[in-house]
């Protein structure tokens, strides 16, 4: 059974400008403030008409959100494979396959889970991306997470996600 949303396109890049990188050995993880509107999801589609008939078709271009995403790369910063929303309204978290046409949504719970933020980090603190890239597709990184590395990038997430919150929470 599979649960979710799976868009036969890739999601949006994080923007670089807005986006800080921390080094975790095999993979990067970035962390962005996103406010993600039906205008932001049209400008950065357009190109492809295929991509914009499927979001009508799925999400009618009535989603409006913001939160902090942290974006798990491979070390290259090519790929990203998993992709963390903590999302105001509906934080979710993303499995990307490589080659770009599976993007699978999961809603997150969390009345089961706690906190999306706490969640996530403790995914790369403790090591829980493992199955997660497996999922993905990307095995190879997950046979080569540093545990150590993983930890010192976890704290550096949290610090700046805290931060990115805080602001946010000012701007409410």
């Amino acid at each position: 059974m599979e649960i979710g949303h799976v868009y036969e396109m890739p999601p949006m890049r994080p923007d670089d400008a807005y986006t800080t990188y921390f080094d975790a050995g095999a993979i990067k993880v970035g962390v962005e403030y996103r406010d993600l509107n039906p205008e932001a999801l049209m400008e950065y589609y357009q190109a492809d008409e295929a991509y914009i008939e499927e979001l009508r078709r799925t999400a009618p271009l009535g989603i409006e959100d913001r939160g902090v995403s942290l974006h798990v790369f491979d070390a290259d910063g090519e790929w990203e494979y998993l992709r963390f929303d903590l999302f105001e309204d509906a934080p979710h978290y993303h499995y990307n396959h490589l080659g770009g046409g599976r993007n699978h949504i999961i809603p997150f719970d969390e009345t089961a889970h706690g906190p999306i933020a706490e969640w996530a980090i403790n995914k790369i603190r403790t090591g829980g991306l493992a199955p997660m890239l497996i999922q993905a597709g990307a095995p190879e990184l997950a046979d080569a997470l540093d545990p150590e590395l993983l930890s010192q990038t976890a704290d550096k997430v949290a610090s700046l996600t805290a931060e990115l919150k805080d602001r946010l929470a000012a701007t409410a």
